[in-house]
This record gives C-alpha cells, structure tokens and sequence, in this order.
C-alpha cells in the first residue's frame, strides 16, 4: 500500500472534497482520484459514493477514517525515528573473551545482547590473559570475561558463574577393573592427564597424586585442544564442567567422579572491567541477568 494514497484519502475526508485536496495537497484532481481508486482496488472496498459530480463518504469509508490517520501516524513516526536514530553515533564496545570460552553460551549471550541493544557498535576479540590487564587500563576493550579474576582497585572483577571440575575420558576408550579405584589407576598409567593452567587444578592434582600414584600430566593452554585430545582418546582431562558441557550432552565425554574435591575448588568465569566506564553499563547488567550462581 502507497503511503501516498492514505494521506490523499485522508485530506479529502478532512477536507471534505477532492477539489479542496488537491490544493492542499499540491496536485491535481486527477491524480487524487487516481490515489482514491487504488486505495479502494487494495482494500477492496467502496471508501467514497458517487453521484454524478458529488461524492460522499461512505459508511466504510467512515469506519476506515481513523484506521488510516492511525496507521499514518505510526508509519511517520516509526520513519522519524529510524532517521533520527540513523543521526546518533553508536556506542562503541570492544568485548575480550578468553578462547577458553568459546565452547560455552558466553558467545551466545554477546549475540542476543547485540541483537537487543542495536544502539552498540560491539567488536568481540580474543583476549589473552596475559595483556588483558593492560588492555582494560587503557581502555582499548571495555569489558573482559575469562576464568581469571583481576585482581587490583581500579578494576571490578565479578563471578557470572561457577562449576566444578571434571575427570572425564573418551567414550572409545573401555575401562579396565570392576571398580572405580582400580578404573582411575588403569587410565592414570596408560594415559597423560590433560589440564588447564589454572591454580585451582593443583589441589585436586595433589588429591588424585595421593590416591590413585597419579605420575604424569600436561599442561595445556587451549582448552579446546585438550577437549580435542580427550575425545580422540589420548589422555584423561581435568575440566571445568562449563566448557564440556555438549561433549558431555552427546556422550562423546564420560564422567568418572573423584568425589568432593573436585567441587571444592571449582572454576569461575569473571567478567571484568574499568570501574569508571560508562559504556560497558547496559552489557554488564544484561549479562549478570542471563547467568544464575551456582
């Protein structure tokens, strides 16, 4: 429907005839008579009667009066937004995520933030946790999230969720023994054990060492690699819950439990940033609704 046809319509019924539209409008007679019928052919009513050189409302044309000067309205003004939206700069946001977290929903819940807030101009880079300390500090990214808290006054760090830790190993691997001790020392001898570079993997190392004579394991800094390793079944991973969360779903990852010393240190995602910025604000709360503590 041409926009142009309600406006005519809607200055002939105000103005109480084509005549008087026309020089409202600016056109001519014909061209009012012309928008009338091909807004009468769309909706495929009767709008006015006609009666040699007299026309008149109709009935119809009564009722769709103030359908169109609504309809009209709302148009001109959704197009007075959009414009003067298109006039305002964007707000900048550069968010760092750790690659560890690529596996989880983090990703997930940057997209439909972007997709809701469209007045953000949002760049997503892969952050180090080695140069995110500085790069916060001098502002060339607003927000971090990774699984290491920053510690120092003029950041905030805050927990957006936790998990504990895992001791899984690949379904194509069959497990020696009838019993989980016997199990944990079988897989501990034939295979390395894959963990992340976290401090909170070493107590639960110093536990499996002390029970099960655990002898050799590696440090891997990417975690998808390790997930990597342990799926083709080249070793046994000790992982944070949170980033093999679908390799666990699939059954492609089987859990063996070590007891309560895996959730007694548990691994956190943190979202950190400037305590000062003002950009990072509506991202920070949209986040902080979208996960629950654990």
């Amino acid at each position: 429907m041409d926009l142009k046809w309600l406006k005519t319509f809607i200055t002939v019924v105000e103005e109480g005839s084509f005549r008087a539209a026309a020089e409202k409008l600016y056109i001519s007679q014909p061209s009012i008579t012309v928008h009338i019928k091909s807004l009468e052919a769309q909706l495929q009513v009767q709008l006015f009667i006609r009666e040699h050189t007299k026309v008149t409302l109709a009935p119809i044309g009564e009722q769709y009066y103030p359908i169109a000067k609504k309809l009209l309205a709302q148009v001109e003004a959704s197009m007075k937004e959009i414009y003067q939206a298109s006039l305002q700069p964007k707000i900048p946001l550069v968010i760092s995520v750790s690659p560890a977290l690529l596996s989880t929903k983090v990703l997930k819940q940057i997209h439909d933030f972007i997709h809701l807030h469209t007045q953000y101009d949002v760049e997503i880079v892969m952050g180090d946790q080695s140069s995110l300390n500085t790069s916060i500090r001098t502002e060339q990214i607003d927000v971090a999230i990774g699984l290491q808290k920053m510690i120092s006054k003029n950041f905030h760090s805050e927990r957006i969720q936790r998990a504990p830790m895992k001791l899984v190993y690949s379904s194509k691997l069959q497990l020696d023994g009838v019993n989980l001790n016997q199990q944990l020392k079988g897989l501990f001898e034939q295979y390395p054990l894959y963990i992340g570079y976290l401090n909170e993997h070493i107590p639960v190392l110093e536990e499996l060492e002390r029970e099960y004579g655990l002898s050799k394991y590696q440090k891997i800094h990417d975690m998808l690699f390790a997930i990597k390793l342990i799926k083709e079944g080249l070793g046994v991973g000790l992982l944070p819950e949170i980033l093999i969360s679908t390799e666990l779903e699939e059954g492609s990852l089987r859990v063996l439990e070590i007891g309560a010393i895996a959730s007694i240190y548990p691994i956190d995602i943190y979202m950190s940033h400037l305590r000062n910025n003002m950009n990072a604000i509506s991202f920070l709360s949209y986040m902080r609704n979208q996960f629950i503590e654990v």
